[in-house]
């Protein structure tokens, strides 16, 4: 990756909508270029996929939870699998401290994150905590 590759890069992030020639007539490049240079960013991984982000204001009912989960090592995997199946789970990271997994979690109300995610997931024998998290607004969201 070089500096071009990087500028590729953070203008995505900020629109990934932009056409090829915008792209490159901001960063100064051939809009053939920038394609190949995209084509190149996603053999390598370094893109993994195109997305959305919502606007969370036209969902005024929906709430955003964050999990912080702790889990016996024997079964650690287990409960990986199974977080990694629920649908509410947008992202899912494990991480070292105060648990051993955080996820981001997107219901419409309390009563169904209790239902669908909270009641399921503590009835894993592998769980030994969760602590929940309830975003009050979002205030900076990047990708």
């Amino acid at each position: 990756m070089d500096e071009i590759d990087g500028a590729i890069l953070r203008e995505l992030q900020e629109d990934g909508r932009m056409s090829m020639a915008e792209l490159g007539q901001k960063i100064g490049i051939a809009p053939s270029t920038v394609f190949k240079r995209i084509e190149k960013l996603k053999n390598a991984g370094i893109i993994e996929r195109f997305t959305i982000v919502i606007n969370q204001k036209c969902f005024e009912n929906t709430l955003i939870a964050f999990l912080n989960v702790r889990v016996r090592p024997e079964e650690k995997l287990e409960v990986e699998r199974f977080m990694k199946d629920l649908p509410s789970i947008l992202e899912l990271y494990e991480v070292l401290e105060p648990g051993d997994f955080f996820a981001k979690v997107r219901v419409q109300s309390i009563t169904e994150l209790k239902r669908n995610v909270l009641i399921p997931l503590s009835g894993l024998p592998g769980v030994k905590d969760i602590q929940t998290i309830i975003s009050v607004r979002r205030v900076k969201e990047q990708m």
